[in-house]
């Protein structure tokens, strides 16, 4: 009977189902998409085009931003390169201060925007080698062109003496035209690289005003001083080539000062090649310790009442030494005060006078 029993239930015992493997389930999937798929086939036809805007519009966007991200690297190294091919190399020389230089003049201005202090001076007699230095002769035919472009002026003592230099002219042509419309005589100093320069230095001069070039030269600072600038990294025959342009951008101008420069002017080499241009020229340099002085600078302030009060100083200045330079802009500001104050210039016993005047009267020349 056991053996019978167990026989039983060997027969009844089923053996265990193997599990699908995973190619079977995936087939299996498929084979379920493609059925429903066969039977909701406009369904299918519809979930299949939504999906596939959806990741385009995504993957566009994608896309957009790596090339977007891509120029934006690109322009940045470029810029970079661009800076890096414009910088002038630090030249090896070590300049000597314009101070050291025997027989040149001081240089203590500051740059624009900072403040300049106001200087004051007495008259000195004339020195041989001065009047020998402006004297006409065979060497030096252009001895005289300060004197033959300067405005007539004779009355030198009678009066304390203000000479007024704007510079910057040119450039803003509305307001250069209203410094040259203020009474006279004005000391107008152009920069050669304004358009229109010739015809505008014509007009000026036409209103009875003197002219001056306002030469670019290297700041201390990153400010830009312009076009065609002197630059302490420039060769000697640069410097020649871009001072000689400069001069020769107009005519009737009695002397040169520097626009800006506080670098450039501390150049031994480069100040030496430029002084001798003016003196074979036989023009006048005007900054804060050459041929003429500047007093007092007008609008280192632009409001109004900043550069009414440097006015007042100039006049205290004049009053005390017998003559006074004051330097301003065409700015706004300086305009109106100075249209306001030049007409009451005389009642207050004062002269306006071009700068050839406080130069003969500063060194003692009739």
């Amino acid at each position: 009977m056991a053996s019978r029993k167990n026989r039983s239930r060997k027969a009844n015992r089923k053996s265990p189902k193997a599990a699908p493997t995973l190619r079977e389930r995936l087939q299996r999937r498929f084979n379920a998409v493609v059925t429903w798929i066969d039977a909701h086939h406009w369904h299918a036809i519809v979930g299949g085009l939504v999906l596939l805007f959806v990741a385009s519009l995504f993957g566009g966007y994608w896309i957009a931003e790596r090339l977007e991200s891509g120029d934006r690297d690109r322009l940045a190294r470029d810029t970079v390169d661009e800076m890096k091919r414009n910088t002038p190399a630090e030249p090896a020389a070590r300049y000597a201060r314009i101070e050291d230089l025997p027989g040149l003049p001081k240089y203590t201005d500051s740059e624009p925007g900072q403040p300049r202090p106001t200087l004051d001076e007495k008259p000195r007699a004339a020195k041989p080698q001065q009047l020998a230095a402006v004297a006409p002769n065979s060497q030096n035919p252009g001895a005289e062109s300060w004197r033959r472009n300067a405005v007539p002026f004779t009355d030198l003592n009678s009066r304390p003496l203000v000479a007024i230099v704007i510079d910057d002219v040119g450039i803003d042509r509305p307001r250069s035209k209203r410094a040259w419309e203020l009474p006279g005589p004005l000391t107008l100093s152009f920069l050669p690289y304004a358009k229109d320069l010739r015809d505008q230095a014509r007009a000026a001069r036409a209103r009875g005003h003197e002219l001056f070039l306002h030469l670019p030269m290297e700041p201390t600072g990153r400010a830009d001083p312009g076009p065609n600038a002197l630059l302490v990294s420039l060769s000697d025959a640069e410097i020649k080539q871009r001072t000689a342009a400069a001069l020769d951008s107009f005519d009737g101008y009695v002397g040169v000062n520097n626009h800006m420069g506080s670098r450039f002017t501390t150049f031994r080499p480069g100040m030496e090649t430029v002084l001798r241009q003016f003196k074979g020229r036989g023009l006048m340099f005007l900054d804060s310790r050459t041929t003429i002085v500047r007093h007092v600078f007008l609008d280192d302030d632009e409001s109004l009442e900043s550069v009414r009060r440097k006015l007042a100083e100039a006049e205290a200045v004049a009053r005390r030494q017998g003559f006074v330079v004051a330097i301003g802009h065409p700015h706004e500001a300086t305009l109106q005060a100075l249209g306001e104050w030049l007409p009451g210039l005389q009642a207050k016993g004062m002269t306006l006078a071009p700068a050839t005047a406080v130069l003969r009267k500063r060194n003692g020349w009739d």
